[in-house]
């Protein structure tokens, strides 16, 4: 039963970091459409903060348990977290260097879902887990 709730956290840190990356990276093409259709409220930095929120919760609640009780492998949370840091630190600092904010977006994206996947694989790996 733990098992599979602890890869259910998994698979939707997965998730919840690539839907944060596709809002990020796809939303500046849809400014103008998302009003006419009633999502303004996805152009609202609030909601990137909550994205971001969930992201992170998602990979606090499935890393660290696993790293503290299963496998006590640093990478995963090194991974993740290092993704999470490089996606709040785009949002604070190159708002307008659109190049520049995609390419880390998307790489925050990547090591947090690479964190996710590594966990994943340590915990199938784990002798005593």
């Amino acid at each position: 039963m733990k098992e599979r709730i602890a890869r259910r956290l998994d698979a939707l840190g997965i998730a919840a970091s690539w839907t944060c990356a596709a809002h990020c990276l796809i939303l500046p093409f849809f400014v103008a459409f998302l009003p006419i259709f009633g999502l303004g409220f996805l152009l609202d930095e609030t909601t990137e903060k909550i994205f971001i929120g969930i992201s992170s919760l998602l990979a606090a609640a499935s890393l660290l348990p696993a790293y503290f009780r299963e496998h006590r492998r640093l990478q995963p949370v090194l991974f993740a977290f290092g993704g999470i840091g490089l996606i709040v630190l785009t949002h604070l600092m190159f708002e307008e260097r659109r190049f520049l904010k995609f390419s880390c977006l998307l790489g925050g994206a990547i090591l947090l879902s690479s964190g996710h996947l590594l966990n994943l694989r340590f915990r199938r790996r784990c002798p005593h887990c």
